[in-house]
């Protein structure tokens, strides 16, 4: 259940008012164990923590995708911060002023995403619920071309820019319920898991590390390639999704774009 209204019929006294809420609330922590709040509050939820993520060194340096099931939207942000040297970087790789290895941030690429969907629960995995959308890349530098990175290692056989989804993160909320005049709205407790799903196109890769995506790894993930992108060029649309809990409200995405920057100049 996302939200009930509930009307209550309400004595001329404030007394009486007070009352009445405390009997509903009573009610409707044993049916929804939400917790109510005074009339004057003025949001039904609030967010707890983003969970137990993965810390990953290179998490300042993706792209922050905030995914509403609730409101059907889908929100990018530009990466907050990066590895040192930012996306341009200053070192030559392998002898070639032409070629420099990069994490891509908001100063090289923007990214867009559009045509949010959800599917119904159960129809794509038990117990989940399908959310996709397209995204979109837009190589915002004049004269570099975005071509297969040298660092991280792509997989075999794979070219061109590579994105993918180093953390997902469920966003807990504590539920709660308000009161406007003579209602009550309740709004249900979120938490839950979401997972990658095969829209991703790339079957889990070890990108930071040599060991393979074994039991033991911490840094395999599904990916999608973009292909290469010209300057001042857009990409065509991939779509992308995740295996959702009905229980989650929304989802924190923190996604990596990694390529190589080549001068289209010399």
């Amino acid at each position: 259940m996302r939200s009930a209204r509930i009307d209550v019929l309400t004595a001329a006294t404030p007394s009486a008012m007070a009352l009445n809420l405390s009997r509903v609330c009573s009610l409707l922590s044993l049916l929804t164990a939400s917790a109510c709040v005074s009339a004057a509050a003025t949001e039904p939820t609030t967010p707890l923590s983003e969970g137990n993520a993965t810390v990953s060194p290179y998490r300042n340096a993706a792209f922050i995708v905030d995914i509403s099931t609730t409101k059907r939207a889908v929100k990018v942000a530009a990466p907050s911060g990066g590895i040192a040297g930012g996306s341009l970087p200053q070192r030559v790789f392998g002898g070639d002023v032409s070629v420099q290895p990069s994490l891509l941030g908001g100063d090289a690429v923007e990214m867009m995403a559009s045509n949010y969907s959800a599917g119904v629960i159960g129809a794509s995995a038990p117990g989940k619920i399908l959310v996709t959308f397209d995204l979109t890349l837009v190589n915002r530098l004049r004269g570099l071309r975005l071509v297969t990175p040298t660092f991280p290692l792509p997989p075999n056989n794979v070219t061109g820019i590579q994105a993918f989804p180093i953390e997902v993160v469920a966003l807990t909320t504590a539920g709660g319920a308000t009161v406007t005049g003579g209602a009550i709205t309740v709004t249900s407790p979120r938490s839950g898991t979401a997972v990658p799903s095969a829209d991703w196109d790339g079957a889990p890769h070890s990108f930071f590390n040599d060991v393979g995506c074994g039991g033991l790894s911490n840094d395999c993930f599904r990916y999608e390639p973009f292909g290469t992108l010209d300057a001042s060029s857009a990409s065509p649309a991939r779509r992308v999704g995740f295996l959702v809990d009905p229980t989650v409200g929304d989802l924190r995405v923190r996604i990596i774009v990694a390529a190589d920057l080549q001068s289209t100049t010399r």
